[in-house]
């Protein structure tokens, strides 16, 4: 009886496993600055936390102002906000000095069945002061 569950469950450990491995936080979420836009390439099957993006100032002196942030595509299974697909956000600094790096915060999930969360990831984008002036 147990082996029997046992397999029942194996399908769906695999599943879940392939999505793992298929994802890799670290790499398969591109960010750069674009024009003063902070642009988010978020893969298909995979969307983001709007409630977990952070941008932060690591090295510059000065300040750095967010835009309006765009709006959610749409909300997950436990109804938070999120994007998919290609964000852009807007930035502004003021007083920054080069190398300005960036931290940027998100939270991404893989979606389906076997989807699942990853914990918040950090990334150090580093950019131009001048990208970042009106």
């Amino acid at each position: 009886m147990r082996l029997n569950r046992n397999l029942r469950i194996l399908p769906w450990t695999a599943i879940f496993a392939m999505r793992l491995l298929a994802f890799d936080p670290a790499k398969d979420v591109g960010i750069q600055l674009r024009q003063g836009h902070l642009r988010i390439e978020i893969p298909a099957g995979v969307h983001l936390k709007v409630r977990a993006f952070k941008v932060g100032l690591l090295s510059s002196p000065g300040q750095l102002s967010l835009g309006a942030l765009p709006p959610a595509s749409g909300n997950d299974e436990t109804d938070d906000p999120i994007w998919r697909g290609t964000v852009e956000v807007p930035l502004r600094g003021e007083g920054l000095m080069d190398p300005v790096e960036l931290r940027v915060t998100f939270q991404p999930c893989t979606e389906g069945e076997a989807g699942v969360c990853f914990l918040p990831q950090r990334r150090v984008v580093t950019v131009h002061a001048a990208d970042l002036m009106p």
